[in-house]
């Protein structure tokens, strides 16, 4: 081969790896471009659930969470669609199908039970804790602990106060001789009941405890205090990830437009918790 092939030929494969570095493979063409176009990341479901006796609508629902939605999805850079759950059935079925991403709940029973199955972790919960009270009326011959011995209990049924009050008379020692327990389906109802005479004392949720004590009258105990409403999410999620979600649930107080979304949901304020807690919750009711 003479020179001047050779350097014909030199030259036409400089040239070939130049277009190569500046154009790439057509496969790498399409890499680049690729990489230009947004990521369309999967969407999130974040679920709310506020209990049995929620008397708001689904549109009402929605609005009052869509605040928190905004900061989660701003969290964790991902897209959140909001699905309210006031059916607390449905809303256990859709859990225990881990379909749910980031969960808020005030069945904190229900949600201590995902967690112990690791079907879900716990991220925060609100600052204040769950204190249900025992309430009785100014005047009558129940002043101890000790007095409610052969007396009538009235309790909510079948909702969370409903196992603290059952909790709190195995604690002070009562055997179920010892006391009479009757069940309402309201928890009003048991503040009625003890207002008319019908029970002696009645175990009551921290809202109905409130509303009876503005009224001048007495509430002889509190049961233990325990997690109150509560934000968990699945394991699916990094450490990284659970942890910015957490920081930035308690640091919401701290910005305007944080303390709006917290006042939307009637939480002062978030803090952090733990696995732990729930489990042991879910002992103390024996549940």
């Amino acid at each position: 081969m003479n020179n001047k092939i050779r350097l014909r030929l030199v030259s036409a494969g400089l040239a070939f790896a130049l277009a190569a570095v500046a154009y790439g493979t057509p496969a790498q063409q399409k890499n680049t471009r690729a990489s230009k176009e947004p990521v369309v990341k999967e969407r999130l479901v974040f679920a709310v659930n506020e209990g049995a006796t929620t008397a708001v609508t689904h549109v009402e629902l929605l609005q009052r969470y869509a605040g928190l939605a905004e900061s989660v999805e701003n969290a964790l850079r991902r897209p959140i669609k909001v699905e309210v759950y006031p059916d607390t059935a449905r809303f256990r079925l859709e859990m225990e199908r881990r379909r749910l991403d980031i969960v808020f709940g005030k069945t904190v029973n229900l949600l201590a039970g995902m967690i112990r199955e690791k079907k879900y972790q716990a991220i925060v919960k609100t600052k204040m804790p769950y204190l249900a009270g025992v309430i009785t009326v100014k005047g009558r011959p129940i002043k101890t602990p000790a007095d409610l011995r052969g007396k009538v209990v009235m309790m909510p049924e079948r909702v969370f106060t409903t196992k603290l009050g059952e909790a709190t008379l195995r604690e002070l020692g009562f055997k179920e001789n010892d006391v009479t327990i009757r069940y309402t389906r309201f928890q009003e109802a048991v503040a009625v009941s003890v207002e008319s005479g019908a029970a002696d004392v009645g175990v009551v949720n921290p809202t109905v405890k409130q509303d009876w004590l503005k009224k001048g009258n007495a509430v002889l105990l509190e049961a233990k205090p325990v997690p109150n409403w509560s934000i968990i999410a699945s394991p699916k999620f990094s450490e990284t990830e659970v942890e910015r979600l957490r920081a930035m649930l308690i640091a919401l107080k701290d910005s305007p437009q944080g303390e709006q979304a917290l006042k939307a949901i009637g939480v002062p304020e978030f803090v952090a918790a733990t696995n732990a807690e729930y489990i042991e919750l879910l002992k103390y009711i024996k549940e």
